[in-house]
């Protein structure tokens, strides 16, 4: 039996503006890896070490609504504002009620946008994410 859980239904939430109809989402964390050569390395092999961690970006592709209290004039503001200091709180949560907590700021924010005529429009919101997530199981 699989242990996969389907992504409809997961939420983000930037600076308490809850951001739903997300059609996917992608980035990634990355850790600084540290080349460490020295003049007395006996076999000439770089070794490396682990650095500092970045919680990197996470781009959310989402279904535009544009009216007036709309997500994305919500989000336009807050990007405008370069968002509150100290950075805004995001809360990504999974159907399963698991979630991502961490602090960040918009990076990016589309213009509304669509790929065919008949097709729904969309925007993308870029998320930098600052300092150190936490990650909390399922209830």
């Amino acid at each position: 039996m699989t242990l996969a859980i389907t992504a409809l239904g997961t939420v983000l939430t930037f600076d308490g503006i809850t951001v739903g109809e997300i059609q996917s989402v992608s980035g990634a964390r990355t850790r600084r890896i540290i080349d460490i050569l020295s003049c007395d390395s006996s076999d000439s092999a770089v070794e490396k070490i682990a650095g500092a961690l970045n919680e990197g970006e996470a781009t959310f592709h989402c279904i535009y609504d544009g009216s007036a209290a709309g997500v994305y004039n919500q989000l336009n503001t807050a990007f405008q504002a370069a968002t509150p200091t100290p950075m805004a709180t995001c809360l990504i949560t999974y159907p399963d009620t698991s979630n991502h907590s961490c602090k960040g700021i918009i990076s990016s924010l589309g213009l509304p946008s669509f790929s065919e005529a008949d097709g729904e429009v969309s925007i993308d919101v870029t998320i930098a994410f600052s300092g150190k997530a936490t990650y909390t199981d399922k209830a």
